[in-house]
């Protein structure tokens, strides 16, 4: 993975909404001054575990196996490929791929997969506090984000906090959510403080999670929503900069 430049949005869901395509919102992205994106594939839990059930003639249990799918192909017009340059750089579009995750033990497949190693990141979003200190202090993933709805309130101390950021771990504010609801805005600024007042806001990224184009904000917009997350101005766009070389360092590590 080269060295990424300029800002950087590392949420953009592979799923977006039914009115648009991945192809749009990648292009409004690069569009907007963003020099590297990472299209994310998030997965639900159940395809961690895998489920024995009954055959239907002998009556032997058989195992119930979801994969880890591979990383996406999206494939870009000359035309648009030639658009891809921001102050003279290609950008870069990277892999990412996100899980879910309640029960600690349900682990062992996100390891274990080939397709795993094919994205560039990994990311963990804890829907539960065990959750969350498994992912803090032993699961490999560069990204621990949060989810508004599936999160229930996860309860995390200083200490906690530091254990991931000594390990080079990032934690994410998505902030489309914010665009969405009022209640889902409440929770992402909730959780921001939380990592201000625990953590002084250390190792934090900016992501959209836009599924949208018109979700997408212009960097130096999304840098001033970081006062409302507690950021101060140069962190704010350190987390939009800095923060994502800083993952992108983080990830490539990981793989050697």
């Amino acid at each position: 993975m080269n060295t990424v430049q300029g800002f950087c949005d590392f949420n953009i869901p592979f799923r977006c909404s039914p009115t648009t395509t991945l192809r749009e919102v990648v292009i409004r992205a690069v569009k907007l001054g963003y020099g590297a994106i990472a299209i994310n594939t998030t997965i639900e839990e159940d395809v961690l575990i895998t489920t024995k059930k009954k055959s239907n003639k002998k009556g032997d249990a058989i195992e119930d196996k979801k994969e880890i799918p591979p990383p996406p192909k999206l494939n870009f017009t000359q035309e648009e490929l030639d658009s891809f340059k921001v102050h003279g750089k290609n950008v870069r579009i990277l892999q990412r791929l996100t899980v879910m995750l309640s029960d600690p033990t349900n682990t062992q497949k996100l390891v274990q997969s080939v397709n795993t190693k094919s994205y560039d990141l990994i990311a963990v979003c804890p829907t539960t506090t065990a959750a969350f200190l498994h992912a803090v202090a032993n699961m490999d993933v560069d990204i621990i984000t949060y989810h508004p709805i599936d999160t229930k309130e996860v309860r995390f101390n200083r200490r906690q906090y530091h254990q991931a950021t000594d390990r080079g771990i990032f934690f994410e504010i998505p902030y489309a959510f914010m665009l969405r609801d009022s209640t889902m805005r409440k929770k992402i600024i909730q959780i921001s403080h939380q990592y201000h007042a625990v953590g002084k806001s250390r190792n934090i990224i900016i992501g959209s999670g836009a599924i949208t184009p018109m979700e997408l904000r212009v960097p130096y917009d999304v840098a001033n929503l970081g006062l409302l997350f507690g950021l101060t101005e140069g962190e704010a766009r350190s987390a939009l900069t800095l923060s994502g070389r800083s993952v992108a360092l983080h990830a490539v590590c990981a793989l050697q």
